[in-house]
């Protein structure tokens, strides 16, 4: 038994080697021994990068050289709470959690901090949409939904459900400093007629 605890001691464990190989570089190489895992796993995650998310990484020219640049990566919640209403936790961002990880929205959108106003006979949305200029952005209504998009080099996506029918041509927009205002009336409900009994 001895003599298998004494030979388990001589033979060097596979990572020794590796670590006093790496040891006996010169301090100029201890930059790259730390570098090379990253720079390994950057190629790794840019190779099993669907193409739609190829708008996240872009080149740049320093002085130092090339870079790299991933993102950006915006996530984030808004929580409202009204009287008489259970509270309301909204997502907004350009990337969604999902049963396997976080995922970037293809095409680099991203999803604006909204807010809609529900009042008796109409609908507010409130949009926060920072460094957009006014002529870039484009909505579209409908009777159920209104659709915010931007385009520019900041691109923001939203599509808005309303709980009731929408007059899309109703509609009334105002934009100041990064938030838009979108109003919009909402179609009266069916006139009920009241019948006699005879």
């Amino acid at each position: 038994m001895e003599q298998m605890v004494e030979e388990a001691r001589r033979v060097p464990l596979p990572f020794e080697e590796e670590i006093s190989r790496r040891l006996r570089k010169e301090p100029q190489d201890i930059e790259e021994w730390l570098r090379d895992p990253f720079e390994e796993m950057t190629k790794r995650l840019e190779g099993e990068l669907p193409e739609e998310f190829k708008d996240f990484v872009t080149e740049e020219e320093t002085p130092e050289g090339k870079v790299r640049r991933y993102g950006p990566f915006i996530y984030g919640f808004s929580y409202t709470k009204e009287p008489g209403k259970e509270p309301e936790i909204k997502e907004f961002g350009n990337i969604k959690p999902s049963y396997k990880r976080i995922e970037p929205v293809p095409g680099g959108e991203r999803e604006p901090l909204i807010d809609v106003i529900e009042q008796k006979d109409s609908y507010e949305v409130v949009a926060e949409l920072p460094g957009v200029e006014k002529k870039d952005i484009k909505l579209h209504a409908t009777e159920d939904s209104l659709e915010i998009r931007t385009e520019n080099d900041r691109k923001f996506f939203k599509k808005i459900p309303f709980d009731m029918p929408v007059k899309p041509e109703s509609s009334k927009a105002t934009y100041t400093n990064g938030v838009l205002s979108v109003k919009i009336i909402k179609k009266e409900g069916e006139k009920k007629t009241i019948i006699s009994l005879d």
